[in-house]
């Protein structure tokens, strides 16, 4: 039987009552009454295990976070000794200085440490709006609602960390965790102490939710960031990248800001300008979304150009300081050591670190001179040996402020470094002369302007001084003649006269030449300055002064006060006057010094023309074997003493010993630059006379050689004997 056959026969024997088999259906798919009551139990199992294992985890859970609240409140130290309002933190002191002619400090340099950060308050405008609002756009929107934590953030950030929710991990500190983190430096990142540090932020920051308002956890969060390179804070910033202050960025500048939070270095719009475009314009469209600015702003923000203006002498930094600023910090931090007993080293700390506001007396302009000319190439000068020529200048005002030194001729290349001005201690040679012998003899009224005496060979025991100039001696000439050609024998017979050991306490009494010796007490150190010790330009300056002020010394210095930055007095520091020479002395002096510029003969001869309208009294200064040039004197406005010469005591040729001269000029012609014409004040105890030239006594109508002189009231020659007349000549 074929298949198909077969498959007849069964259609036509086996035929389907389709009725009969949907009621079976029925039946089978409808559940008995038995059967139903069998599988209840199976679902009251199912669901009471359900209910349990929820209880379980809510039983875990519960253990879990009090066991958390346990450990973050009595396990982990959660304590931060920190003052907002009195942050102590590592700052950048900075210098102010007056410009000429000004009685307003302006800034002048700022030096740091590790950190650059300058302290700005939320006042005054000081911290824009828009600055503050797009920090708080793209870090930590809710910063105005929370208790110091986004708790769906923190568990968003955790969970992520695990499951992955997101292509990066997610940040969970608001902005004042950021605070915790920065002012504290706890930044454990990994394992159990990473965890233990997560939470000492955590409830860091509701303590200092719970202690600040808002605006004083903003202020120190905006002060405190890392922005890049070095520099904490939006004021630093500012000055950096945009050459301004931080109340003056625009919406664009604000946005820049805050893109840098994320990641400075990555995020600079200096090194990385595509970048900070990107953030910065994610923090504009969170601003907007955010209701914190008008479309309009938005749309004028988000493609416009960012005018960067990166540099460091935006924020007033010099990698290499120069010699003064070197001085000022080395006399804050000795002033330092001795008011508070600090350390050398803690006293250099406080200075790199503590945001000390220190008001300089250095003016900028002449500052600037000194540098511009001593690193000018032609003064880049060698000997046959290969040496270098070195040089140092100090000018100051007349009431002791420092207003610009430099150190050494040539390119700065370290801080700190030798400074010649302070540390260069050298033979002054003729520069001695004024100090040591003519203004002591009339002060103590041993001579006149005019006194005649004798330049002739003399010997004091087995020694005698010897004139620089061919003709040896001149015999009878007048005192302001043997000043104005530097003769030797004259100041060496006037240091006899005074006494040696007078002469050398009137130096170091009264001109504060300290660093001159007891082998100084003699003959041709005092007369001549062929000293065993020496001066420095500083102390030069400082003891000229006394011929331009009226006879006061003051003890130099770099500084007026030093403030903390919220301006509490850290130091002060005055040079108060003491008397050197009485005033109809210095008077007489500064007459003498002058006819050394303008006198015929005199040995700064051309000299007169550095400052147009105005005097100078100057003295210059050539020391034993030549090794040592000096250039001292000053104007109405300022004294200045340059020295040149070789490290190694090395001769000098006639052109190298001139040198000094040349610096004084092209500085101090700079100096006065725009200065009103100014005259020195004279002494009303003082008269001018006309005098013989013959006898050095005031003039009769008979005299035929004569000249006008100063004399003290007090000391007023007699009336020329030489030359007899009817009535003397007394006419000023």
């Amino acid at each position: 039987m074929s298949y198909y056959q077969n498959d007849n026969f069964n259609n036509k024997e086996t035929s389907i009552d389709l009725n009969s088999f949907s009621e079976k259906a029925k039946k089978a798919t409808t559940p008995s009454k038995k059967s139903s009551k069998s599988n209840g139990p199976k679902r009251s199992k199912l669901v009471t295990g359900i209910l349990a294992l929820f209880l379980t985890f809510v039983i875990l859970g519960s253990f879990l976070v009090g066991g958390f609240l346990y450990y973050a409140f009595y396990v982990v130290d959660s304590s931060m000794d920190v003052d907002l309002d009195n942050l102590e933190l590592n700052y950048t002191t900075t210098i102010y200085a007056k410009e000429q002619g000004s009685s307003e400090f302006v800034e002048y340099q700022r030096l740091h440490g590790k950190d650059n950060r300058i302290w700005i308050d939320d006042e005054n405008g000081n911290m824009p709006k828009n600055l503050k609002n797009a920090f708080i756009a793209v870090e930590d929107k809710t910063f105005r609602d929370h208790k110091g934590v986004n708790w769906k953030r923190t568990f968003s950030a955790f969970l992520n960390l695990f499951f992955k929710f997101y292509s990066s991990n997610q940040g969970g500190s608001t902005i004042t965790q950021q605070l915790v983190k920065n002012i504290t430096m706890d930044d454990e990142a990994g394992g159990i102490e990473g965890a233990n540090r997560k939470i000492r932020e955590i409830m860091r920051a509701r303590e200092l939710e719970e202690q600040y308002s808002k605006d004083t956890i903003l202020e120190c969060y905006l002060n405190t960031i890392a922005m890049g390179g070095g520099m904490y804070g939006v004021e630093v910033a500012s000055n950096y990248y945009f050459d301004k202050s931080a109340k003056d960025l625009n919406l664009v500048e604000c946005a820049a800001l805050a893109a840098i939070a994320k990641s400075p270095e990555d995020y600079r719009p200096d090194k990385n300008p595509k970048a900070n475009k990107e953030r910065r314009q994610t923090v504009l469209n969170l601003m907007l979304e955010q209701g914190i600015i008008t479309e309009k702003q938005h749309k004028k923000a988000y493609d416009a150009d960012l005018k960067i203006a990166a540099n460091k002498e935006n924020l007033n930094e010099v990698e290499i300081n120069s010699y003064y600023t070197d001085l000022l910090i080395n006399d804050v931090v000795k002033d330092l050591m001795a008011q508070y007993g600090y350390t050398e080293t803690e006293a250099y700390n406080q200075f790199y670190t503590k945001g000390y506001k220190v008001y300089a007396t250095v003016i900028p302009k002449i500052q600037s001179a000194l540098d511009k000319t001593f690193t000018s190439s032609k003064y880049k000068i060698k000997n046959a040996d290969g040496d270098y020529l070195q040089g140092s200048m100090t000018v100051m005002d007349y009431k002791g402020h420092i207003v610009g030194m430099v150190g050494g001729i040539g390119e700065k290349s370290k801080n700190l470094s030798f400074n010649r001005a302070t540390s260069a201690v050298r033979q002054p040679g003729s520069t001695m002369k004024p100090m040591s012998a003519y203004a002591p003899a009339i002060e103590n009224n041993l001579i006149t302007y005019s006194t005649i005496v004798n330049d002739k060979e003399t010997y004091y025991g087995k020694w005698k001084p010897n004139n620089w100039y061919s003709d040896k001696y001149r015999g009878q000439i007048t005192i302001e003649y043997a000043l104005r050609i530097s003769a030797n024998t004259i100041p060496v017979m006037l240091v006899d006269q005074l006494t040696t050991q007078s002469s050398y306490n009137f130096l170091v009494e009264k001109f504060g030449l300290k660093n001159l010796t007891k082998e100084d007490i003699n003959y041709s150190p005092l007369g001549m300055g062929g000293t065993n010790g020496g001066v420095t330009t500083l102390e030069e300056a400082a003891a000229y002064a006394a011929f331009g002020n009226g006879g006061f010394y003051y003890e130099p210095i770099t500084y007026y006060k030093v403030t903390d930055q919220n301006g509490n007095t850290v130091l002060t520091n005055e040079s108060k006057a003491k008397v050197a020479l009485s005033e109809d002395t210095a008077t007489v002096m500064n007459k003498l010094l002058q006819n050394v510029v303008y006198g015929a003969e005199g040995t700064a001869a051309g000299m007169g023309s550095t400052v147009s309208n105005m005097k100078i009294f100057a003295k210059t200064g050539t020391s034993n074997e030549n090794s040592n040039s000096w250039f001292t004197g000053g104007t109405p406005y300022y004294v200045a003493s340059a020295w040149c010469g070789f490290d190694e005591y090395k001769p000098l040729t006639m052109s190298q010993a001139s040198t000094s001269k040349q610096l004084w000029r092209e500085v101090m012609s700079a100096a006065h630059k725009g200065l009103k014409v100014k005259k020195f004040n004279d002494s009303s105890d003082v008269v001018s006379r006309k005098f013989c030239r013959t006898s050095g006594l005031i003039a009769t109508s008979n005299c035929t050689s004569t000249s006008t002189g100063w004399y003290k009231k007090s000391n007023v020659p007699t009336t020329c004997t030489i030359h007899p007349s009817s009535a003397s000549n007394t006419a000023k």
